[in-house]
């Protein structure tokens, strides 16, 4: 996700992927995302990440036993794809 893109453009491109993705029987709006940013403070990440990356909320998230999948939004220059840890 590239900051630079309104969060309604976000919301929207999660909901899409959320009705393409959605089990059968599930209702997309059951469908939750976690969302680095919403996750951690970007302005104290030393303290949010911890001592070791397997203990930072993206590790965590990654191995939950309730992940189902990635998703990238990607906006209409791919700006994500520049960053290194995208």
């Amino acid at each position: 996700h590239y900051w630079g893109m309104p969060l309604s453009e976000t919301c929207d491109a999660l909901e899409k992927h959320a009705k393409g993705s959605c089990e059968s029987g599930m209702q997309w709006q059951d469908t939750a995302y976690w969302i680095c940013t919403f996750s951690n403070n970007q302005h104290r990440k030393d303290e949010e990440v911890g001592p070791s990356w397997s203990e930072s909320s993206f590790y965590l998230a990654l191995c939950s036993g309730s992940l189902r999948g990635t998703c990238m939004i990607v906006d209409e220059e791919a700006l994500p794809l520049t960053r290194s840890w995208c």
